[in-house]
Formats: C-alpha cells, sequence, structure tokens
C-alpha cells in the first residue's frame, strides 16, 4: 500500500508531467505526498555580501518553485501535501529524504534541468533508481 510518496521536482517539464502522476497515485492511494527541490549549493567564497545575495535568491526562486508544484498539487486534489527545500546535490538530497521520511514510492522526471555533463556521467533519476531502497517512479 502507498501512504507517502516523495516527489523530486526541479521545474523542468518532465518533472511536471511526475507531478501529475503523484498526484494520480496520492488521490488514488490516499496518500501524503512530499515534494522536495535540491538547490546547488552556494560557495562561500563569494564573500560579503555577494554569498547572502545569492543565498536570498536561491532561497526565493526555490520556495517559489516548491510551493507552487504544492499549490497546483493541492488544486488536483491531493489532501496532504508538504514542500520541502534542501541545499545539496539532487541526488544527495533525494536519497537522504528517502532514509529520513520513508517514503512507499519515489517520483521523479526522467530528464531534469541538469547540465550536459548529465549526459555523459549519468542523471539524478538513474542514480536514484539505482540507490533508492524503495521503488522509484521516473516519468518520461
Amino acid at each position: 500500500m502507498i501512504k507517502h510518496i516523495l516527489l523530486a521536482t526541479d521545474g523542468s517539464a518532465a518533472a511536471e508531467r511526475a507531478a501529475d502522476m503523484a498526484a494520480s497515485l496520492a488521490m488514488r492511494y490516499d496518500a501524503k505526498l512530499t515534494v522536495v527541490h535540491a538547490y546547488h549549493p552556494i560557495p562561500i567564497f563569494l564573500g560579503e555580501p555577494n554569498y547572502s545575495q545569492a543565498v536570498e535568491r536561491a532561497l526565493e526562486s526555490g520556495t517559489k518553485l516548491v510551493q507552487g508544484v504544492a499549490n497546483r498539487l493541492r488544486e488536483l486534489g491531493v489532501k496532504e501535501v508538504i514542500a520541502e527545500l534542501v541545499e545539496g546535490a539532487a541526488t544527495d538530497v533525494i536519497l537522504a529524504m528517502v532514509e529520513t521520511r520513508n517514503p512507499d514510492l519515489v517520483v521523479v522526471g526522467s530528464r531534469g534541468l541538469g547540465t550536459w555533463q548529465g549526459a555523459f556521467l549519468g542523471s539524478v533519476s538513474m542514480s536514484v533508481t539505482q540507490r533508492a531502497p524503495c521503488p522509484v517512479l521516473v516519468v518520461k
């Protein structure tokens, strides 16, 4: 039985399709849905005020993204939605959330907004699929 779904989002088209699928599953199983977005760590060597401004921009855009997805999920009919914004590499953040939140299912988009190196080094969805202890649904 699916009681808790973790949806990882980066705002890409694949992540939007993943959100639709997660919403459908959450409504079908009356499951809680946690939305997580990982933002890149801000290098401290930027110095002030650049560091503070960069952190503020990252938090502002990340919060806007996860709140927007959470609101959309609620509009679609999902009863319980939690939005999380976490600093770190996407794969590490998702796997840490799996470890601490114990979802029954992780839902991710197949291709995100990552750099072109992802085509050569492997993607977040592939890494999460290989390393997560629970089922992972990759949405194209």
